[in-house]
């Protein structure tokens, strides 16, 4: 079970943010991350990473394990979503033509 946080701390939390960034950026350095504090749905904060195509797994998997490291050690909840490349440009494409 996670230990509760008695105090929220703005400045562990984006520490715990950066951590994730630079675990990404260790695997996959042409990366983009885009962050959002606080995040999504009650989240304490969201990143959005955009990755090399054959990156994807490989991210997801270790950024969510170390997300639910941090959550289970401090209770800080950060979500994520892991995007390929080729897929967010496809997504912007059709954002860009109205065809979402």
């Amino acid at each position: 079970m996670s230990k509760r946080r008695r105090d929220f701390s703005r400045r562990r939390l984006e520490r715990h943010v950066l951590t994730l960034c630079s675990l990404t950026k260790d695997l996959c350095p042409d990366a983009e991350i885009e962050i959002r504090v606080p995040g999504l749905g009650g989240l304490d904060a969201w990143l959005d990473v955009v990755v090399d195509d054959d990156k994807e797994e490989e991210v997801q998997e270790a950024l969510s394990q170390r997300a639910f490291d941090i959550y289970m050690e401090e209770g800080y909840d950060i979500g994520m979503n892991v995007i390929e490349r080729s897929e967010h440009e496809k997504f912007l494409a059709k954002q860009r033509t109205g065809k979402l």
